[in-house]
């Protein structure tokens, strides 16, 4: 089977791409017995050379996330030539709230530009990206997802497919641990997470632990300087850590003792389980909220309600006796991250594929 991964990040903004197209790619290629390339979602659209000719070739065509303007014109293309398009999404674009950065974008079609001047121009996108997304979802013979309660909402667009987030394993072995002083609980993530952070009741947990156990520290990663602002902590307890490549990322993660993944509401609920299983295959023990996004890993790690004084008694309970914790976490939780890397798993996201394929009238690809 011949895949081709549309990819729509830019190196500047690079994660969902990595998770749900790099990492694929990278796993099908070491079987040998599939093959997987990457093309930029603008050179598809575009129809270049080389966008032609690895979709001429393909079996399959996973199109990452943005269904929208000239990417509906280049599904048309490829389906009227008998290729299986497969939309693939992440986030609940339906659901996001105004204090999401991609909020003004998605639901109302203003994409600002920055200028070399520094000024900002902003274009309207008419229909709004969600309105163009619904089309796409009915265009593609189906879509696959990372979050079951996420494929749920879209079945009624098109046939949907919960395929987990696996994890590529290499990138997080043999990392330099650098000895630090105090306990860090640590966070990292994108600045869709203000109302995690507000409404689950983690961040007055985080100050009375931090006011009782004078030598933690919270360390907020990703850029997001309203998390950090929300702590009202003393500076030498609390840090603001830059965004930084994809790449550099597991050295951050590596700074973290205690690790937190804090939801709320609707749209947090369709998330992945991304930042749990980094913290299992880095052995770090880690307290989430309760929700549906990691219901079935409560058995690995603490799960919360949203409330202060639950947050409060499990990092208190964690830090004083991190040791046995940290112990814990390097046995069943680990094993667990590790049965789900991408190498493990990879015969199941070409099973899904195959599926896919063989339900599209008149088609037909061999395993």
């Amino acid at each position: 089977m011949k895949i081709v991964y549309v990819y729509a990040d830019s190196p500047e903004d690079w994660n969902s791409s990595e998770w749900r197209c790099a990492v694929p790619a990278r796993a099908i290629n070491r079987t040998k017995r599939h093959s997987a390339v990457l093309l930029n979602l603008n050179e598809f659209s575009a129809s270049s050379q080389e966008s032609n000719e690895a979709c001429l070739s393909a079996d399959i065509i996973v199109i990452q996330s943005n269904l929208i303007g000239p990417v509906l014109s280049a599904i048309q293309h490829w389906k009227a030539r008998d290729k299986v398009l497969i939309a693939d999404f992440d986030d609940a674009y339906n659901l996001m709230l105004s204090t999401n950065p991609n909020y003004p974008y998605w639901s109302k079609g203003i994409k600002s530009r920055r200028q070399p001047n520094g000024t900002t121009i902003r274009d309207q996108i008419d229909p709004p990206p969600l309105t163009q997304f619904k089309w796409g979802l009915k265009l593609v013979h189906a879509a696959t997802v990372p979050s079951i309660r996420l494929a749920d909402d879209w079945r009624e667009y098109t046939d949907v497919y919960h395929l987990p987030n696996y994890i590529d394993l290499e990138k997080y072995q043999n990392v330099k641990l650098e000895p630090h002083m105090g306990i860090n609980i640590g966070w990292g993530g994108s600045k869709s997470h203000l109302p995690s952070f507000k409404k689950s009741g983690v961040v007055e947990a985080l100050e009375r632990v931090c006011k009782a156990r004078p030598e933690v520290k919270v360390m907020i990663a990703g850029g997001d300087r309203r998390l950090y602002d929300l702590l009202t902590l003393p500076r030498d307890q609390k840090v603001l850590l830059p965004w930084v490549p994809y790449s550099q990322w597991v050295q951050v993660l590596s700074k973290f003792d205690i690790g937190l993944a804090p939801l709320y509401g609707p749209y947090d609920e369709r998330r992945s389980w991304i930042k749990i299983l980094e913290y299992m295959v880095m052995k770090i023990p880690w307290v989430a909220s309760e929700s549906p996004a990691y219901c079935e890993l409560g058995d690995y790690g603490w799960l919360v309600r949203h409330n202060s004084k639950a947050w409060e008694c499990v990092l208190l309970d964690i830090i004083d006796n991190l040791i046995e914790y940290k112990l814990e976490a390097s046995r069943v939780p680990y094993l667990f991250g590790i049965s789900q890397s991408i190498d493990e798993n990879v015969e199941k996201l070409i099973s899904t594929y195959h599926n896919i394929a063989n339900k599209v009238s008149g088609l037909t690809v061999d395993r």
